[in-house]
């Protein structure tokens, strides 16, 4: 249905759209769940929607300038421009569907905020399997599928955020905006530049796989990191948000944190190693069956780094703690120290692309590793402090 090299372009535009989503909304919908104050949080989204509005403008007018020296870039062919100009849409969908459903978790709605990435997988599966059938829209078929599915990510958590709320326009005041904006103004400044750098990191393996082994290697390694995500799109990034909204209330009332982090990380971990043991005994053969005997290969690279994946799985959602905290400067630095390592890989030489996956999966795990130590550092800190 799709070739290697296909997949390896629709990486590449999975993680440049990774990359644009962090300053979309400028980390003010982070925010949304932190006030104890209603009217602050729907300032936030306030905030979020328009910011994303302005920068899918500017992203537009820069893709119009730039659009030859951005493909050249990213070593994609002219025939594949258009996907430039469905980017910045792409991304906002995305950006405007995280901000409604961070007022989701500040609700409680969590089984809402899960159903919809089930629908959202569904409709982008569908659309691609549908398109790629038909040779006059194969080529689209992939990007097509992408933002539809982010559109209805976005209509979905609109609908089900708002549904019973009466929205008072008074929230896109001016001075109102402006206010609340250097209220939580820590939120952009503590956080923009890490979670950059942190979704240069979850593009590294593209990116340097395509540096120093071309577009085929990107492609097969495409369908690795999408199997290897899975448990992360439906289970971990859901559990960080409903924690993001535990803990603050928890902290709000001064209540100890420690007994619950625990708990979740224990459930994670009993998660996350049946998963990495399937994966790393019986890879190629899932890989072949499911998406056919070419991609068994893809089923060995993902037996290279399942272990990362699996101590990320666990440890990534944890990270929320250190939001709610409001230890900005801790993630941050972590954020930097996490970009800093991964692309030191850039500058050794591989004798085959199974050298530079082992090298991954350490470093990888090694970042992950410490930051749940940092974690529970801070954890320990504030329980300490509660009487």
């Amino acid at each position: 249905m799709y070739t290697a090299e296909e997949f390896g372009v629709l990486d590449i535009y999975l993680k440049t759209l990774g990359i644009l989503f962090v300053i979309y909304a400028l980390k003010y919908d982070m925010g949304i769940v932190l006030p104890k104050n209603k009217v602050k949080a729907m300032v936030l989204l306030a905030i979020s929607f328009l910011s994303a509005l302005f920068f899918t403008l500017v992203s537009f007018v820069l893709i119009f300038i730039f659009q030859d020296r951005l493909l050249g870039l990213l070593q994609i062919d002219k025939i594949y421009t258009f996907i430039l100009y469905i980017l910045p849409l792409n991304t906002l969908f995305f950006s405007l569907y995280n901000t409604f459903n961070y007022l989701l978790i500040r609700n409680k709605k969590f089984a809402a905020s899960s159903m919809n990435r089930v629908v959202r997988r569904g409709v982008e599966g569908g659309v691609q399997v549908g398109m790629g059938l038909n040779s006059g829209l194969k080529l689209t078929g992939l990007y097509i599928g992408d933002l539809l599915g982010n559109f209805v990510f976005f209509i979905a958590a609109f609908y089900q955020s708002l549904k019973g709320i009466k929205l008072d326009m008074r929230i896109f005041r001016p001075r109102l905006l402006w206010s609340v904006a250097k209220e939580y103004s820590d939120l952009p400044k503590y956080n923009i530049i890490p979670e950059m750098m942190n979704g240069f990191f979850g593009a590294s393996i593209t990116f340097i796989a395509l540096s120093k082994f071309g577009m085929l290697e990107v492609g097969l390694l495409e369908p690795t990191q999408r199997i290897l995500a899975i448990p992360a799109a439906f289970v971990s990034v859901s559990v960080g948000q409903v924690l993001l909204q535990r803990i603050s209330e928890s902290i709000a009332h001064k209540r100890k944190i420690l007994k619950d982090i625990k708990g979740i990380t224990l459930a994670l971990f009993a998660m996350a190693v049946p998963f990495a043991a399937v994966i790393f005994l019986f890879g190629p053969e899932l890989f072949g069956w499911y998406f056919g005997d070419a991609w068994k290969i893809s089923g060995i690279y993902a037996s290279y780094i399942v272990i990362y994946y699996s101590i990320s799985f666990v440890t990534s959602p944890l990270g929320q703690v250190l939001i709610a905290l409001k230890e900005f400067k801790v993630n941050a630095a972590w954020q930097v120290a996490k970009f800093i390592l991964i692309y030191l890989l850039v500058f050794i030489n591989y004798d085959s692309i199974y050298s530079f996956l082992f090298s991954y999966n350490l470093v990888g795990s090694f970042v992950y590793i410490l930051y749940g130590f940092i974690i529970f550092y801070y954890t320990i800190k504030y329980d300490r402090k509660i009487k």
